[in-house]
């Protein structure tokens, strides 16, 4: 009764190692550029990491610099929001809508201007808006949540760039070995059908 291979034999036969007659040089190459884009591909997430941590400090620093200089304050609205528009399945299109509504800047005059609520707000309704320090309607400053997702979302997608290139590389690689291949093996045909022809 024949016992499977091990692991470690299917690993070595899969990556033509040793000295098998029957494998060509070809197959050594299409390894090699394998294990190559395999750890290249492993090299990139240090590079990832760095990235994301990096936009990760740049957006804490930018979130702190927001809530030093932004404050919360109440606005009443001066007009209806508009009805929600959705699609045809039900969905809503947008979430927020604009409206002009009015505010008072903390120790200073009474403003107007547009603001962000959510469709159908009445007229005289009280919302929660944002000022910066010129008293103008401005969004809420960026939490460290979004921080983390943003710096998570940088580091990700810097990692998958460099997998689909690797990718791309290791397909062209593999389509230039493989007519490479068959040219060798058209060429040794043609010369093993010479020798039985002159026979």
């Amino acid at each position: 009764m024949r016992t499977q291979p091990g692991i470690v034999t299917a690993v070595r036969r899969r990556l033509h190692v040793g000295r098998n007659p029957l494998v060509r040089p070809t197959d050594r190459a299409e390894t090699a550029l394998v294990i190559g884009v395999v750890l290249l591909a492993l090299l990139a997430i240090p590079y990832a990491v760095a990235m994301g941590s990096e936009a990760y400090d740049a957006g804490l620093r930018r979130a702190g610099e927001q809530s030093a200089n932004r404050h919360e304050a109440t606005a009443v609205l001066l007009a209806d929001a508009p009805p929600a528009q959705v699609r045809f399945d039900g969905v809503p299109i947008e979430e927020t809508v604009k409206v002009r509504a009015r505010w008072t800047v903390p120790g200073g005059p009474v403003r107007e201007g547009v603001v962000t609520v959510h469709p159908e707000s009445t007229t005289g309704a009280e919302i929660p808006i944002w000022l910066d320090a010129r008293g103008n309607a401005v969004d809420a400053p960026v939490t460290r949540a979004d921080v983390a997702g943003q710096g998570v979302g940088v580091g990700v997608a810097f990692w998958i760039v460099c997998v689909m290139l690797l990718t791309s590389v290791l397909l062209a690689g593999r389509s230039m070995l493989g007519r490479l291949r068959n040219a060798v093996w058209e060429r040794e045909w043609r010369q093993v059908s010479e020798k039985w022809t002159a026979a």
